[in-house]
């Protein structure tokens, strides 16, 4: 019996070359009623992207599936009102139970940073994009951080750099 992911990844690849790239992945997503900016796409392929080759392989296409479908069932289970969107303390509580543990400064401007409209609520596009940002923050800040003393000084480049990988 085919797998029905692979059967997926397989009708995503529009070009056959046995990679998807941000394109594709936009489509795709789009289809499930998840609209992203090419960016934000681009982003979950660098995430996922073991071998840096700019696309990501079926292997790498799982673990992002299964990346995709965690924030997913988080989402809804935390969306009792099934109102599809979260307020902002209740995101911030998620991300908390994730590791990600940021003072209320930090927590407060991440969380405004993704919240456009303003309005205090997040639906499910931004929750995952609230969370590759902050995947993508803490692995970029611990490539910095080698000693693990949860602290870094950055020159002016390096900061550059750093912040380069986290959008």
């Amino acid at each position: 019996m085919a797998d029905p992911l692979l059967q997926w990844f397989q009708a995503v690849d529009a070009d056959r070359s046995g990679s998807i790239d941000a394109q594709e992945l936009q489509k795709a997503l789009a289809l499930g009623n998840l609209n992203f900016s090419l960016t934000s796409v681009a982003h979950m392929i660098r995430i996922h992207d073991q071998d840096h080759s700019g696309n990501i392989s079926f292997p790498e296409f799982k673990q992002l599936h299964n990346f995709l479908t965690e924030l997913q069932q988080r989402f809804t289970g935390a969306d009792v009102n099934r109102q599809g969107r979260l307020p902002l303390q209740t995101v911030q509580q998620l991300l908390n139970q994730t590791g990600y543990r940021l003072d209320q400064g930090a927590a407060s401007s991440v969380l405004q940073a993704f919240d456009a409209d303003r309005d205090g609520l997040l639906g499910l596009p931004e929750f995952i994009a609230i969370n590759l940002f902050m995947r993508s923050a803490t692995a970029t800040f611990q490539a910095f951080d080698q000693q693990r003393r949860g602290a870094v000084t950055l020159d002016y480049n390096q900061f550059v750099y750093a912040a380069s990988n986290v959008i």
